[in-house]
């Protein structure tokens, strides 16, 4: 059992941080669900998560202004989520379930929210911009890290209206601080972020979606599988939360 003497009072405050939760109003999101190496999503999951049997990431790429956030002000973003087994959440009134995410990886280009998600969620966060373009009518979605292209989506999208979507999401973090002194850690627990939002839907595509991690980056083991295979498209204007999360497991307990 874990030393609890001294109490954890928080990382050392450099960057101001909004309270949770924070909104955010009409982010137009690309959220590809694509099929990828199982051992992979094992290997990534924390003690109690299993993937689900579907073998998917979820990876969501969008770009907000200020005035469309409640105190984070403009980012961009990309994450990489791997659905999980035995958490789902329903939306459309209750009657459809959607599968529980973890965040195994997130990049975001604010400074700001780095701090909130690592600090309040326990989300891996780390630096990264994500820019889009136009190319011959596909919409081309990059994600830059260290001023190299890492993943790039190619996606046929539209305005047809494909419908309204409400509901909640299940997303998970393994939330992990240190002791400042160093040694045993001083938080190690299983987050869970209930996630309410409603997404104006538009018809989409997904053409191709590349990995160009550098050799040895272990996000690469999570780049699909080919054939190509994206069962689930999410092309939108989505408002949400960035939620508070709830401990559902404390690893420093024996």
């Amino acid at each position: 059992m874990s030393d609890t003497s001294t109490p954890y009072r928080g990382m050392p405050a450099s960057i101001w941080t909004p309270p949770a939760p924070q909104l955010i109003r009409g982010a137009r999101m690309l959220i590809i669900g694509y099929k990828a190496n199982p051992e992979a999503l094992k290997a990534v999951l924390p003690d109690g998560l299993k993937p689900h049997p579907n073998n998917l990431v979820q990876m969501n790429m969008y770009e907000i202004d200020a005035s469309n956030t409640s105190g984070f002000g403009t980012f961009s973003l990309t994450y990489l989520t791997v659905e999980i087994d035995g958490h789902d959440s329903l939306a459309a009134e209750g009657t459809f379930p959607i599968p529980g995410r973890f965040f195994a990886y997130y990049w975001n280009s604010s400074p700001r929210v780095l701090a909130y998600a690592r600090e309040v969620a326990g989300i891996p966060a780390m630096h990264g911009v994500r820019r889009i373009e136009t190319v011959d009518g596909t919409l081309v979605s990059t994600l830059a890290v260290d001023n190299r292209d890492v993943i790039t989506a190619r996606a046929l999208v539209t305005d047809v209206p494909a419908g309204t979507l409400g509901g909640h999401l299940n997303y998970y973090a393994h939330r992990e601080f240190p002791r400042p002194e160093g040694g045993a850690a001083a938080i190690s627990e299983l987050i869970e972020l209930p996630l309410p939002f409603v997404a104006d839907l538009y018809e989409a595509t997904v053409d191709d979606i590349s990995f160009d991690f550098p050799e040895g980056h272990p996000a690469a083991s999570l780049a699909p599988v080919l054939p190509l295979k994206t069962p689930s498209v999410l092309y939108g204007d989505v408002t949400f939360t960035y939620s508070m999360g709830r401990q559902i497991k404390n690893y420093l307990q024996t």
